[in-house]
């Protein structure tokens, strides 16, 4: 008998059909970047996305994630914690969310 152990501190959606959404940095060095993303899961802690843009993956660079669900309006901070690249248009993410700056508009 095997015993698997949740790695994760939240649970996980992962959506059948990604939601579409948009990132843009909050920080205007060295320029506003504003670009579509597609969310492919969410939890309580991050979510992941695809982008056909190259995001820098730090720890210092915050961004602005704006989504609808379940026709919400929502507004999002995280950072980008991990980068894959799928292929040469297209670039995995992984994003932990900033708690202390989200809001819901």
């Amino acid at each position: 008998m095997e015993f698997f152990t949740n790695r994760r501190e939240f649970n996980r959606i992962v959506f059948n059909n990604p939601i579409q959404a948009s990132i843009e940095s909050v920080a205007n060095y060295p320029e506003q970047l504003n670009c579509p993303i597609l969310i492919l899961d969410m939890s309580a802690g991050g979510l992941k996305f695809v982008s056909k843009y190259e995001f820098m993956v730090n720890f210092i660079e915050l961004y602005k994630l704006n989504l609808t669900l379940n026709n919400k309006d929502l507004v999002m901070y995280g950072k980008i914690i991990r980068k894959k690249i799928l292929n040469r248009d297209f670039y995995e993410y992984s994003m932990k969310f900033n708690f202390f700056n989200n809001e819901k508009i």
